[in-house]
């Protein structure tokens, strides 16, 4: 280095602002003994005693491309310089609010106070953007600059679809990106990306995605979707099923319906952890018009649907296993599958469940008074009455039930009863718990009866002691057995307990339950 250089940079080292200005020109530009670096540069440029001088916002300005000053983030020194008179600065920044903000007259005042001043790239960028198609204006515009090596246009329109991206707004985003597109010849990697950002900030914001066509929106969420994108595969896959993608018809992403590779796409979004497709892929698989209908693979998608969280999943594959149940571990399945749903605020899962709780007479506050004057002369039959109140059993079942053995995470299971020679009267069924009461009164009796004494049952006796004791205690206290004893005959138990018999009586819930 040049003694001259080294003066000069002890000069800008010790705060003289013209050195500073001079040190940074150089070092942006890579001239007069200095090599090119451009982050030392902006360092001098923008120290606190040189950054609010005009001379360095417009030394700033001049020396870095458009697409530099956009990068490194230096707007305001842009602004600075186009406001001191600098053409180029004017020009670049003329150039930015057409393309950035879509302030084309503002952009084109500053632009034709570069061209006044002599400005030839200045005077060529004004006829280009005078084009009389508006469509057409922007991409004329930047391809002119391109032309004349004043910047590189499809790298300006992608670095303003990134700025609208990052304040979330779609209109700029989607016109950015058509610039960007009409420049390059190809479809970039950077430019999918950004399409496929635009398709999910629309669907999140439930707003259309104008200006962009079709073939152009599925080029770049096909691109993408074949680097692993899982976004891009779900959008692409909806969209080739004719399935709307939010707000935004198929038609607007695709050019057309492509059943098997749709398919195909939503189970590659689904396998990359993208639960929603699942519900889609049983859609497609149970429907019998579709050339994908397949009835085992829909199955599986409504299961693997259901388990991860799905509530819409979780409340039909519970619908159509209680349908199909013929034994009690069917059952207890599809009540849990059902319960889990309903807990999320689910209301078709919810009068499902509803339909196999037998209902009682009177009111819930008289039944607990009088199981709190029985619990002073039996604490056992006070445990089983409050059950029998909270899960609506018949008689035999209240005094048979074992808590502990029947607690269920999702209700309750009355187990066979031996005392019954009856199959209809003595067969296993599965209850649920409609409120976190009735979970949490099946909960306590498990503990009592499990913490009692091994002489606890011998205690309470046989089915045939319980009953008596159970009779005198009502007669004592006046109580009346349908405040706390189900009425049903064999064949409406039955129907509790076998799915086909359930669904025939529990039609229009199932129905919807299923359509929904």
């Amino acid at each position: 280095m040049r003694r001259q250089d080294i003066q000069l940079l002890a000069l800008a080292r010790q705060g003289d602002t013209a050195a500073r200005c001079e040190v940074g020109r150089r070092y942006l530009s890579g001239t007069d003994g200095f090599a090119q670096h451009i982050a030392t540069g902006l360092d001098y440029l923008t120290h606190p005693n040189v950054k609010d001088l005009p001379q360095a916002a417009r030394i700033i300005a001049e020396s870095l491309s458009l697409e530099d000053i956009l990068t490194l983030q230096q707007e305001a020194a842009l602004t600075q310089a186009a406001t001191a008179g600098s053409a180029p600065a004017q020009l670049k920044l003329g150039i930015w609010l057409c393309v950035r903000h879509e302030r084309i007259e503002d952009g084109a005042r500053w632009i034709e106070a570069a061209s006044n001043s002599g400005h030839e790239s200045a005077k060529r960028a004004l006829a280009a953007l005078r084009q009389p198609v508006e469509a057409d204006r922007l991409p004329a515009f930047l391809r002119a600059l391109t032309a004349s090596k004043d910047l590189e246009g499809p790298v300006v329109a992608v670095i303003a679809a990134k700025q609208a991206l990052a304040e979330r707004s779609l209109v700029r985003l989607a016109g950015s990106l058509r610039t960007a597109m009409a420049l390059a010849p190809n479809l970039s990697s950077e430019v999918a990306e950004l399409i496929t950002a635009a398709v999910r900030l629309a669907e999140e914001t439930a707003q259309p995605l104008r200006g962009l066509e079709a073939a152009s929106i599925e080029a770049g969420l096909d691109m993408r979707t074949s680097r692993g994108d899982r976004d891009a595969a779900y959008a692409l896959g909806r969209a080739l099923c004719g399935i709307a993608v939010g707000a935004l018809a198929p038609e607007t992403l695709a050019d057309g319906v492509n059943m098997r590779k749709g398919v195909a796409l939503l189970l590659r979004a689904a396998d990359a952890g993208c639960e929603e497709a699942w519900l889609h892929l049983y859609r497609m698989h149970g429907d019998n018009r579709l050339s994908v209908a397949n009835p085992q693979m829909a199955r599986f998608c409504l299961e693997k649907a259901a388990l991860g969280g799905q509530i819409e999943a979780q409340r039909k594959l519970g619908a159509l296993m209680l349908r199909a149940s013929d034994n009690l571990a069917d059952s207890e399945q599809a009540i849990q599958w059902l319960h889990q749903a309903s807990v999320a605020k689910d209301v078709h899962a919810r009068r499902l469940l509803e339909s196999l709780v037998l209902p009682l007479e009177g009111s819930d506050d008289e039944a607990a008074s009088a199981i709190e004057l029985v619990r002073r002369d039996d604490p056992w039959l006070a445990v089983r009455l409050q059950l029998s109140r909270h899960f609506g059993l018949t008689k035999l079942e209240a005094l048979c039930v074992d808590p502990a053995d029947g607690l269920r995470s999702w209700g309750l299971v009355v187990g066979k009863n031996p005392f019954i020679s009856q199959i209809r009267l003595s067969a296993a069924r599965a209850i649920p718990a409609m409120t976190e009461e009735a979970l949490e009164a099946a909960k306590r009796a498990a503990s009592f009866f499990a913490q009692a004494s091994r002489d606890a049952l011998a205690f309470e006796g046989d089915l045939r002691r319980r009953s008596l004791r159970q009779r005198r205690v009502f007669e004592s206290h006046g109580l009346d057995e349908s405040m706390f004893f189900a009425t049903a005959t064999s064949m409406t138990l039955e129907a509790l307990r076998l799915g086909p018999k359930w669904a025939f009586r529990a039609k229009e819930p199932l129905q919807l339950a299923l359509a929904s």
